[in-house]
């Protein structure tokens, strides 16, 4: 039987009129009341940070998993994965951050930007910047590593094309072990402590929760929910996904709201 449903965001919960991002479409949305007042539990999956999903809707949810897996929301607990403490400025370079064509943030577990490229629009939908604390790539150097309270949750790198955030990918796992590097799209990088990724986010949220993976359904669209695929036995893939990404999971649907209707009918098939 399954209990809990855990949705992806952008192309996903949020997908409406054909745009990834747009917010969450009618149908997502009535589908998913019924769910809940059938007793169904639902939470969010996200590249995003936790409370991002607060900018389109106020529904209750069960967990949150944000920053694929750094940060884990289940009522009112948090718990965090922070980035090994490191010599930030050798890991900035080593990211590619002190090259003008990649977009680099480094984030805290406040949401907050301890370096920052101001010319990176992603980077400012992903969090918000409550403490002023932004700084410009180029005056990186200025930011103070000793700060009591600079510690980093994770670095999201933008690069030009697929080859180089390939190549930077590489490069960090070579020299740095205590950091996961996830593909959010071909050319977009998150990196979180190693061993962190969206599947053991769940995984941890569903432990809270007293749920055992064959009571969860996740439901995605891009590379970073190849974990979530190959752990859960209920996946599903929207369909406009990359064709290697809707390979691995077992249902290829239009929406959420289709993937909550083939549940339905799953657990109808099992009383």
């Amino acid at each position: 039987m399954i209990r809990c449903v855990m949705l992806d965001l952008d192309g996903t919960l949020l997908r409406k009129q054909g745009q990834k991002t747009a917010g969450i479409s009618e149908e997502n949305e009535l589908a998913l009341q019924r769910w809940q007042d059938a007793g169904g539990l639902a939470g969010i999956a996200t590249s995003r940070s936790a409370g991002y999903i607060q900018n389109y809707s106020l529904r209750r949810w069960a967990a949150v998993v944000g920053w694929n897996g750094a940060v884990i929301e289940v009522g009112n607990s948090r718990r965090l994965h922070l980035l090994p403490k490191q010599d930030e400025s050798q890991l900035w370079k080593i990211s590619g951050g002190d090259q003008r064509e990649n977009r680099v943030a480094m984030v805290t577990p406040d949401n907050d930007w301890l370096i920052y490229d101001e010319q990176l629009p992603l980077v400012r939908e992903y969090c918000a910047n409550p403490r002023g604390w932004i700084q410009d790539h180029r005056r990186v150097r200025l930011w103070d590593p000793q700060r009591p309270d600079a510690k980093l949750a994770m670095i999201l790198a933008v690069y030009p094309d697929a080859l180089a955030a390939q190549a930077v990918r590489l490069r960090v796992l070579a020299v740095n072990r205590g950091l996961n590097v996830i593909e959010t799209s071909a050319r977009t990088l998150m990196m979180v402590s190693a061993g962190v990724d969206k599947a053991r986010g769940i995984l941890e949220a569903c432990g809270e929760l007293g749920l055992r993976r064959e009571e969860v359904a996740v439901i995605g669209d891009d590379r970073n929910d190849l974990p979530c695929f190959q752990t859960f036995p209920y996946s599903f893939c929207m369909a406009g996904a990359e064709r290697e990404i809707r390979k691995q999971a077992r249902w290829t649907v239009e929406s959420a709201a289709e993937a909550l209707a083939v549940i339905r009918m799953e657990n109808q098939r099992r009383l």
